[in-house]
């Protein structure tokens, strides 16, 4: 099964994230429960049995993650650490998920 699609999300609750694993035979992978701010990656564009694709995978989480959860706003520090705390959040869902794909395609490297 060919995955098009990444989804992503995480809360900016000073730190709190609320995630809900999802099997990789899933069509959708989400790893929001609620409505917390999320984006979806294509990746319908990468091969992700090359370095390549995976990298270029990896800055579009990146990427999500930023837009999502950080700011150039000078902040109190509590807000500072949650969005930080999301950042990572963001990140590590989307490591997982790739991790995931990458075995549900038969490549675990």
């Amino acid at each position: 099964m060919r995955f098009n699609t990444l989804y992503i999300g995480a809360a900016i609750v000073l730190g709190a994230s609320s995630g809900t694993p999802a099997s990789a035979a899933s069509e959708a992978i989400t790893t929001s429960a609620t409505a917390d701010p999320h984006a979806t990656i294509s990746i319908a564009d990468l091969n992700l049995d090359t370095i390549n694709g995976i990298e270029r995978l990896k800055g579009r989480i990146a990427s999500a993650a930023s837009k999502m959860c950080l700011t150039g706003a000078v902040e109190p520090v509590g807000m500072h650490l949650a969005r930080a705390n999301c950042y990572r959040a963001v990140i590590s869902s989307g490591q997982q998920q790739l991790d995931r794909l990458k075995l549900a395609q038969g490549n675990p490297a």
